[in-house]
């Protein structure tokens, strides 16, 4: 069973890309993020690594929560039912990072892969992300709209700071998800997300070796790095696929 974490825009999508090539091998994407809160409630992922647990011991593969509003989770899902043996199950989600404690007093085979990129990297890849993009038809739409009835016109969502949704988007699912920062500007807000998420993620590192691991997303790269990831997760070299380059979602 593996756990992947990362501040989010770090290759997660990528890490389960590399754990789904792995014979026997699935991993869900934000299986779940409608059931979560960033902290105070491990209930849901306590439930999912239970549903894990059971599905490894070769229980029932639909006997999993999974958010049905999201195409991927649904996808990941389906494909569970159709594999001929399940030995490698996991999900990707930075969320996870408060919970990882609770989930090894509950499941204590289970392995954190923990992956990092540049911080200013980071910073603007989720600036970027986290602007509301519209076809320029749309745009010129949704602004007349927005003055026609004194409603915001919301260009960005910023899941970092507690806000009224006065400026900007409210998200009911990925706010939740994330913690709510004191900062002057959201761009700081990320950028101190990102100074207590890996604070945090080296503490772990720190009291739980064995189970908790940070990489760098250039490790995803390359078959060295590919290898690293998947001998820290349990498997056995002969069994390794590294397929050398599993970027997803690369921005440019």
């Amino acid at each position: 069973m593996v756990i992947g974490l990362g501040s989010g825009r770090s290759g997660t999508a990528s890490l389960a890309s590399l754990i789904d090539q792995q014979p026997g091998g699935l991993c869900f994407h934000e299986m779940n993020p409608s059931g979560t809160v960033f902290s105070g409630n491990p209930q849901s992922s306590l439930n999912t690594v239970a549903e894990f647990q059971a599905i490894l011991a070769g229980g029932a593969r639909n006997h999993l929560s999974i958010d049905y509003s999201r195409p991927a989770s649904v996808a990941t899902f389906h494909k569970l039912q159709q594999m001929p043996s399940v030995r490698l199950l996991g999900d990707i989600g930075f969320y996870y990072l408060n919970y990882v404690e609770d989930i090894l007093e509950r499941a204590p085979q289970c392995k954190f892969v923990c992956l990092r990129r540049d911080r200013e990297e980071t910073v603007q890849s989720w600036l970027k992300k986290s602007t509301i993009r519209r076809w320029r038809s749309l745009w010129l739409a949704d602004k007349l709209k927005s003055w026609l009835t004194r409603a915001p016109f919301y260009t960005e969502f910023n899941h970092w700071q507690a806000h009224d949704g006065s400026k900007w988007m409210q998200d009911e699912v990925w706010d939740s998800c994330f913690p709510d920062i004191q900062a002057a500007t959201k761009e700081d807000a990320i950028r101190q997300y990102w100074d207590d998420y890996y604070r945090e993620a080296e503490r772990l590192q720190q009291v739980k070796p064995e189970s908790f691991r940070i990489f760098d997303i250039a490790d995803l790269s390359h078959e060295t790095g590919q290898q690293k990831i998947l001998e820290f997760i349990g498997l056995d070299p002969a069994d390794m696929v590294c397929p050398g380059q599993v970027h997803l979602h690369k921005s440019s």
